[in-house]
């Protein structure tokens, strides 16, 4: 991509042919060997037995323990909730509260981890006998955090118990008021815990330094989900509970890029069976599926294109509170209701972050194919961080930063600046860097911080701008990440020497995927590009391509470009994936990367 002079040039994709922090462990004609059995039991051709060896020998599994375990789709081992701190007493705290028809106040957060999170907990406590009500703060009015306003709503109605879900491990202020009012807190969060934590009365958090749980990763909707586990332990649908909140803690945890391994893999793989007919879906979700226009068999990808970003709508654009309602009614009529109006509000927001983005690109150069900014008082761009700001709504910072963090390779932040007042930014970064150590290291110059290791978000005052950037830039190169977009290739092939199905069973056997087991990214060489049809505005690609004599379909997101080679013999990257439209299977391909064949990178 040429760049113009004085222009920073945007990273070409590299294509590695393994993952580069995922190194070949052992043999996989052995794996194939000692997991014969496992593998034919499974359904699984014998031709693509070894396909999926080297596939698991390249994610780590080539222990053949490892390997059944984590292909033993009957696998429920879930921890033991007391093993989380403080877990056992907001427990014992809650059960207590469920047994006196105690009122509750469960507060959670506008994102679809902190509104599942808090749907989790409340249905779970009505379960049990609870009076349980939620409280979501608004995004622009309240910002992340416990609101002062969930206080003032418990002191009112003489709630004497509230517990913060996905928020509050940083708000110390807001639970000493709490505590001043005869009220008691129980925090229940993943975000990082800062030297002087909030002095909740229970501080569930895997990221304490006291903490030996097993599995930390889990978001706040999946601890939510361990603390339903203990409210629920003698219940006598405690099953059709659990696999009911599970659909919830799955779209949460899908939503806040928690990784599909150990016990959220297990939660993950019993939500999809709900899903799909083997459990008690939770009628909001219904509801929100049939609205949507999805069609079964569910896979979790559902959760990334239609679940998430419906229920993310609400609290993006206004008040996240139709969303809670929708995720916690048991009522259908009402469930159809809620969905009608997230899909009207989805389809604004859409429009909203698309408008967005493309002044955001406009900015950068990226419209143009160039990386430099036309407005340096608004854009930044160094070797580490691009950040640029403007008067978007809060509400979609977070979708265009990682829209452009994914095209740029580099951390972004995308900075809200009101008319007065402080700047609210939303971060994003590629795999390799953390967000929330970078705000750490920068947290002198900012009002308020908090985030992951992909994510996060801040804010700080105006004249703080430039100062702020260089110290996030610092930050995330003293990190030593890599910048350069590489996509990790785990099978190459000859195309057409593995029919489309076939890359598709493979991509089956390792599901559930996500965030730390992808789905396989193929490589497929000399494959004919027989025609491209440009859609979406002409932004996207959909490409009829010809694999050893046998047609496919495929889009190319972003890649309008794939026009200019129509009719040529090309190499690609590409995911594979199967879905229903309208009544029929398809099986096409998601391709990330393509170049004339033979052209070198």
């Amino acid at each position: 991509m040429a760049a113009r002079s004085g222009a920073a040039a945007i990273p070409r994709r590299r294509w590695a042919t393994s993952p580069t922090d995922r190194p070949i462990a052992g043999d996989a004609e052995l794996l194939t060997a000692t997991l014969a059995d496992t593998l034919a039991s499974a359904g699984l051709p014998a031709r693509l037995h070894g396909h999926l060896s080297a596939l698991l020998a390249q994610r780590g599994l080539a222990d053949p323990a490892a390997a059944r375990r984590f292909l033993d789709t009957r696998d429920a081992t879930l921890h033991d909730p007391a093993l989380l701190p403080d877990a056992s007493g907001l427990i014992a705290r809650l059960r207590a509260a469920a047994a006196e028809s105690e009122p509750v106040l469960v507060v959670g957060d506008f994102d679809a981890d902190g509104l599942t999170g808090a749907a989790i907990l409340i249905r779970a406590l009505r379960a049990a006998g609870a009076i349980a009500e939620g409280y979501i703060p608004q995004r622009d009015a309240d910002g992340h955090g416990i609101p002062e306003g969930a206080i003032s709503a418990a002191v009112e109605d003489g709630v004497e118990l509230m517990v913060a879900v996905d928020c509050g491990t940083a708000d110390r202020a807001r639970v000493e008021e709490a505590r001043d009012e005869g009220i008691l807190v129980g925090i229940v969060d993943h975000h990082a815990v800062p030297p002087e934590p909030a002095r909740a009365e229970w501080l569930v958090n895997p990221n304490r330094t006291d903490s030996t749980y097993p599995f930390p990763k889990l978001a706040g909707s999946g601890l939510a989900f361990k603390i339903a586990q203990g409210i629920l332990a003698d219940h006598p649908e405690r099953r059709t509970l659990l696999g009911e909140l599970s659909v919830l803690a799955m779209i949460g945890g899908i939503a806040d890029m928690v990784p599909v391994e150990d016990e959220f893999r297990v939660i993950v793989r019993s939500a999809l069976k709900v899903l799909n007919g083997s459990g008690r879906t939770p009628p909001g979700i219904a509801a929100l599926l049939r609205s949507a226009g999805a069609e079964g068999p569910y896979r979790v990808d559902v959760v990334g294109f239609t679940l998430a970003p419906r229920i993310n709508s609400a609290g993006r654009l206004g008040d996240a509170r139709p969303a809670l309602e929708l995720l916690t009614t048991d009522d259908a009529n009402e469930a159809a209701e809620l969905a009608a109006q997230l899909e009207a509000i989805n389809a604004e927001r859409r429009s909203t972050s698309r408008d967005a983005l493309e002044e955001a690109r406009s900015i950068l150069g990226l419209d143009r194919d160039l990386f430099a900014a036309s407005d340096p008082d608004r854009a930044v761009i160094t070797p580490s961080l691009v950040a640029i700001r403007g008067g978007w709504s809060v509400g979609v910072l977070g979708l265009v930063a990682r829209r452009i963090a994914e095209e740029v390779g580099r951390p972004v932040l995308v900075a809200h600046q009101p008319d007065q007042g402080a700047l609210r930014c939303s971060i994003r970064a590629p795999r390799g860097f953390s967000v929330a150590a970078a705000l750490e290291r920068s947290a002198a110059l900012l009002l308020r911080h908090g985030g992951h290791d992909g994510a996060g978000g801040c804010s700080f005052e105006p004249q703080y701008w430039e100062a702020a950037i260089r110290a996030l830039g610092a930050s995330f190169e003293a990190q030593g990440a890599k910048v350069e977009p590489t996509l990790a290739v785990e099978l190459e092939l000859v195309a057409g020497a593995l029919p489309l199905d076939d890359l598709a069973t493979l991509v089956d056997a390792l599901a559930p995927t996500g965030v730390g087991n992808p789905d396989p990214l193929f490589r497929l060489n000399d494959a004919l590009l027989a025609s491209v049809r440009l859609v979406g505005d002409g932004r996207h690609a959909r490409l009829t391509i010809q694999l050893g004599g046998v047609t496919a379909e495929g889009i190319a997101f972003g890649r309008p470009d794939a026009a200019d080679l129509a009719g040529a013999t090309i190499d690609l990257v590409a995911r594979v994936s199967r879905s229903t439209y309208r009544g029929r299977a398809r099986t096409e391909l998601h391709i990330l990367d393509f170049r004339r064949s033979g052209e070198q990178p």
